[in-house]
């Protein structure tokens, strides 16, 4: 499924609201690399800046007061991108943030930035789809949530 098309503004109202968000840090969190996260590269694997990415989202959903567990509208990432721009290596202290850069009627695009000591290491794009998970489709963003992350703003 393409879900490009789910992310048009949902309101001219709220167009500068949410283009004010993308400069915005939601969340950010502080993870020690760990000597597992590394590969035969001797680099962290690739696959680890998807849990670091995953691990900050989470941490922000919390803080939300976004419930993921026994609730039937849920967020699900439904497409996530990561580009590597520098190699982490152990040892060393990764800070992942997040930023909301598009809203759209049942999808909400975030931005995870990785750094260490400042420096960019890597950048990620993911993409949340509401969905309802006894229907088993998307569903339009609820009101709350879009409340929330306006409130941000």
């Amino acid at each position: 499924m393409d879900h490009s098309k789910q992310l048009a503004p949902i309101a001219a109202a709220q167009a500068n609201a949410i283009a004010n968000l993308r400069d915005i840090v939601m969340h950010e969190v502080d993870m020690a690399v760990r000597w597992g996260d590394m590969d035969a590269y001797n680099h962290v694997n690739n696959t680890v800046y998807f849990r670091y990415m995953e691990q900050c989202r989470l941490e922000w959903f919390a803080k939300l007061g976004f419930k993921t567990v026994d609730e039937d509208i849920v967020p699900i990432l439904v497409e996530a991108n990561c580009r590597f721009i520098r190699a982490v290596t152990h040892p060393s202290t990764v800070r992942v943030t997040i930023r909301v850069t598009d809203i759209g009627p049942k999808i909400v695009e975030t931005t995870h930035d990785i750094f260490v000591a400042d420096v960019l290491y890597a950048s990620g794009i993911c993409k949340l789809l509401w969905m309802s998970r006894s229907a088993n489709k998307g569903v339009g963003l609820p009101d709350a949530v879009l409340a929330r992350l306006l409130l941000s703003a």
